[in-house]
């Protein structure tokens, strides 16, 4: 203002009017205390916010104790599934990965037969003379030297081999049983009439002494002996005239099965097998090829 400004303002009655306005000003362009900071935000209210909820709020509280309850069943479901991808990706990988791997045939020695039925496989082995005579270990009272020149061997899940003669016997409870729980094993023993033609599901390798040596101990220590230290057979069982079971040594389970134990004894015995083969498939991939005779 000029100097003299506010003598005149008084003499006109405007002194007081321009005060007021500049206090007025300043009261606008200062900053709020926080007494009136908080004041203002407990007052603030947009209008028509209660009315502005999203829709289907109340629908979505409703159905979260029904989420919840189904969430738990699915993630089981989800974790079950990814197991058994898994398990398969895991038997696909190691069952291309092999041991033993230098291992070559020898063009004379024992014959010996890998079979399968598609799912589980079996060892054949010649039934041998004297104190090699398999019918010594394993006798059969419809097997004798005369028309029993090999013998074959299947172990597996006990459970499994008697409830279930044909595929069309294999009830749900069984087939569960036998791969998730661990269970007590048999061990089936067939009695061949002749020697076993080479086919594409039956495979021959040809093992010196000592090859051959290691693999019937391996067999010899999947029975299950009594005190006399001979081998204890189930009574009345059997799919046919010329067929028995034993009981057998060890636990059956999905990580550990009767083609694990196949490619247990072939490992043992120093064959090229898969690393892990819970699957014949893996087996046969290792094998010398077939040729049909």
């Amino acid at each position: 203002m000029l100097p003299g400004s506010d003598a005149i303002l008084d003499i006109l009655g405007w002194n007081g009017a321009v005060c007021r306005g500049r206090a007025r000003v300043l009261a606008c362009c200062a900053p709020p205390t926080t007494a009136q900071a908080s004041m203002s935000k407990k007052g603030h209210h947009k209008p028509g916010t209660d009315a502005k909820k999203k829709p289907g709020t109340d629908a979505k509280k409703k159905k979260g104790p029904i989420r919840r309850f189904l969430k738990w069943p699915l993630r089981f479901v989800l974790g079950f599934v990814s197991l058994l991808l898994l398990y398969f990706v895991l038997a696909v990988v190691l069952g291309m990965i092999p041991t033993n791997a230098d291992w070559k045939q020898v063009e004379n020695g024992r014959r010996v037969y890998v079979i399968t039925n598609g799912v589980h496989t079996s060892f054949i082995l010649p039934r041998g003379y004297g104190d090699d005579n398999l019918l010594r270990f394993v006798p059969f009272e419809n097997a004798t030297n005369a028309n029993c020149p090999y013998i074959e061997f299947g172990w597996g899940d006990q459970g499994f081999y008697l409830e279930t003669p044909r595929w069309s016997d294999l009830k749900v409870s069984t087939a569960l049983n036998a791969v998730f729980l661990p269970s007590s094993t048999a061990v089936h023993v067939d009695y061949w009439k002749w020697e076993p033609p080479v086919k594409e599901h039956i495979r021959r390798i040809i093992l010196d002494e000592e090859e051959y040596g290691r693999l019937l101990a391996f067999i010899k220590k999947s029975f299950a002996l009594d005190a006399q230290k001979r081998v204890q057979r189930i009574p009345d069982a059997g799919y046919h005239e010329r067929d028995a079971f034993f009981q057998g040594q060890g636990s059956y389970s999905l990580l550990y099965t009767c083609n694990d134990w196949t490619n247990a004894g072939l490992k043992q015995a120093g064959v090229k097998t898969a690393l892990w083969s819970p699957f014949d498939k893996a087996i046969l991939y290792h094998l010398p090829a077939a040729k049909d005779e």
